[in-house]
């Protein structure tokens, strides 16, 4: 009698019921918004981005791509939920990778570029049910993508403010546009050490009030950071 493999579970088996959408512009996978972002905002690659000078125009694109990634609703789109235990967010992730090394520009991302993928891990000698899952069901990684690229870029725009030896020039538009970003949970941990580096008390109001909960507007993991920012920024105050 010839032994069964194990039962598929239930992320094997999912189907997330994401059709494959159109771009009236051409064969691109990701939304306009994000085509159109300046180099090297674009790709959220830091090895680029932390190299720009802080310039008046550079600073300026800096609140342009913040702007866009809060504002845009094709940026949040409506991604389906695994089912527990969530282990193909993680496949999606290395899909997402494989795009990126391929494609590393949003505009660069087209449908035929994503199949010619998808061919080359179908290839591959060995694949894992939830690498299978993604290649039959490959429009929902992508439409994960979005959510994913848009926190990396908000990310990246946030780490390299931080980097300005006096952060708290900003505060005038910045304060605004982090507590947002943290409050979408976008780019959340960065955009929190920014205000907590900026002071002031712009920051501080800020950080007040995301560090309300239960029943405050950041998720709690969110508040929690902006609860510990504020400490820090009390034992600044009490060393001096």
């Amino acid at each position: 009698m010839s032994e069964s493999g194990p039962e598929p579970n239930a992320e094997e088996t999912w189907d997330p019921q994401v059709a494959r959408w159109r771009d009236p512009e051409g064969d691109y996978v990701l939304p306009r918004a994000l085509r159109s972002l300046p180099q090297p905002w674009d790709a959220s690659d830091w090895r680029r981005v932390v190299k720009l000078p802080r310039t008046g125009e550079r600073l300026a694109e800096a609140r342009r791509v913040l702007t866009v990634l809060l504002e845009d609703p094709a940026l949040a789109p409506q991604v389906p939920q695994p089912p527990s235990p969530g282990l193909l967010w993680h496949v999606w992730e290395e899909f997402h990778q494989a795009v990126g090394e391929t494609m590393p520009r949003p505009s660069q991302v087209t449908w035929s570029g994503v199949d010619e993928l998808v061919r080359a891990w179908r290839a591959r000698s060995q694949l894992y049910p939830l690498q299978r899952h993604v290649v039959r069901h490959v429009e929902a990684a992508m439409l994960a993508m979005i959510p994913s690229l848009r926190d990396d870029i908000a990310d990246s725009v946030f780490r390299w403010l931080a980097l300005d030896p006096a952060p708290g020039r900003f505060a005038p538009w910045a304060v605004d546009l982090a507590e947002r970003c943290v409050i979408e949970d976008i780019g959340a941990d960065p955009a929190v050490e920014l205000l907590g580096a900026m002071g002031g008390p712009e920051a501080r109001a800020a950080l007040e009030r995301l560090s309300v909960k239960p029943g405050g507007p950041a998720r709690w993991e969110n508040a929690d950071a902006a609860q510990s920012a504020l400490f820090d920024l009390g034992s600044e105050g009490t060393s001096h």
